[in-house]
């Protein structure tokens, strides 16, 4: 079983670790409309986002699901991935460990049209090894029906030490 596969979905923000990461999916709810699953892209502001901003990513659903575009990554997301990804199909990186972790971590996201977080975990990524990560992934919808984008947050650390709030 991968570690995606066994993660809970969230239903309760104090079930993440990072404070980073619990204040980005109390901003997704209230932003969210009443007897609506997710907020539409247009929602989440980047003056609504503020110091969140670094640590936040927002990606495309292509083809209902059939693969995502990364759009949008904080500097502390891209730092962790030593480079710029925007406009990037996730196909386009496949075979890549941490690529297809996040690849199934959206479909699951897309499909269930429900948050999902996982970690704390060691990283996968090449030369972040030495990191835990902690992911919150969150749907995005235009219509009101179906995930057109995700919205999310993510936070890593030296193993072994506590999350920062810096």
């Amino acid at each position: 079983m991968s570690p995606i596969s066994a993660v809970p979905i969230i239903k309760d923000a104090g079930a993440l670790v990072s404070p980073r990461l619990r204040e980005i999916i109390a901003l997704w709810r209230s932003l969210t409309p009443a007897g609506e699953f997710a907020p539409k892209r247009e929602a989440i502001a980047l003056s609504k986002v503020r110091g969140l901003a670094p640590w936040t990513w927002m990606i495309d659903v292509v083809d209902g699901g059939a693969d995502f575009r990364m759009r949008i990554a904080g500097e502390r997301v891209i730092e962790f991935l030593g480079r710029r990804y925007a406009g990037t199909l996730l196909s386009d990186v496949k075979g890549e460990a941490f690529f297809d972790g996040m690849r199934l971590f959206c479909s699951r996201i897309a499909n269930t049209r429900s948050p999902l977080a996982i970690g704390p975990l060691p990283a996968l990524h090449p030369g972040r090894e030495y990191l835990e990560i902690e992911v919150l992934g969150l749907p995005l919808s235009q219509d009101g029906e179906s995930v057109t984008g995700l919205f999310g947050g993510f936070d890593f650390r030296l193993k072994n030490t506590s999350f920062s709030t810096e």
